[in-house]
């Protein structure tokens, strides 16, 4: 945790970068929300939940042995923006490379997630189906298919290390346009401009967001959101999931609109499709 002053400062930095009114300087009810008791212990449970079957070393035990104590100290850091997001803890376990957040931090990024998804589902695209209450990739096929008899060529194509490539100033300021909190939004900063530990050495983050962060579904989806309205203006059949989507037409010839999306993306210079095409079904 910084000190108070830290937090006043990194919000008033965060909110000249990003052009935020200055009223919107101060803090609303979205962090009220987040420290309220329902949101914390739901955001416990989830933690305890998820790592049930730490070893007995991890620090959620602590964090479950003392929980009546840490509770009240967290919605009062939180409430006064001093709270301060640590490192992660990179693990290498075969061919996987893990972030594991501290059980605080982890705690604290759920309920952040949960307060700023009940905000900001309802304006991201509908065709987005890995978000929470989409139906996922089961309800992405089965949409895909009940458009195929009357749509019979697609575009498809994914992102090569999609969450990897994400521009931190880019995505940063796409949030700053939708959280009108400037707490909540110094604690969505620090979570993307994170520091990883490994062996004795610190990280920093300077560009991708972390897998493990329950805060990056909803990010992945809001970073493309642009493109999502872009496409879905076309009038066409589309699906997201992640950093996949699927374009349906009725012809070839429509088709043709949805094919420069794809450069759309890759002239960002973030991210670029790692396989493309287009076909007929």
């Amino acid at each position: 945790m910084a000190s108070t002053s830290f937090g006043r400062v990194f919000s008033r930095r965060v909110v000249r970068q990003f052009g935020l009114a200055e009223g919107r300087e101060q803090m609303t009810d979205w962090i009220e929300e987040i420290v309220s008791d329902e949101v914390m212990q739901q955001a416990y449970e989830w933690v305890c939940q998820r790592r049930r079957d730490d070893s007995a070393n991890d620090d959620v035990w602590d964090l479950r042995w003392r929980w009546d104590e840490i509770r009240p100290a967290l919605q009062t850091a939180l409430r006064t923006g001093t709270y301060r997001i640590g490192s992660t803890r990179r693990l290498r376990v075969e061919h996987e490379v893990l972030e594991i957040w501290s059980a605080r931090d982890a705690l604290v990024l759920k309920a952040v997630a949960v307060v700023v998804a009940s905000r900001l589902l309802p304006q991201l695209s509908m065709k987005c189906y890995h978000l929470e209450g989409r139906g996922g990739s089961k309800a992405a096929v089965r949409y895909i298919a009940a458009a195929r008899t009357t749509n019979s060529f697609v575009f498809r194509t994914d992102v090569k290390s999609y969450y990897a490539s994400i521009d931190h100033e880019i995505l940063i300021g796409i949030l700053a346009e939708y959280v009108a909190d400037a707490g909540v939004l110094n604690l969505l900063t620090q979570s993307v401009q994170h520091t990883i530990y490994e062996g004795g050495l610190y990280e920093d983050v300077v560009r991708g967001i972390s897998l493990g962060c329950p805060l990056s579904p909803l990010m992945g989806a809001l970073y493309l959101q642009r493109l999502d309205e872009r496409i879905e203006a076309t009038g066409l059949i589309y699906a997201r999931f992640m950093d996949d989507w699927v374009i349906l037409a009725p012809t070839r010839w429509k088709l043709r609109a949805a094919v420069p999306f794809g450069s759309e993306i890759r002239g960002t210079g973030t991210v670029f499709p790692a396989k493309q095409r287009v076909n007929g079904l």
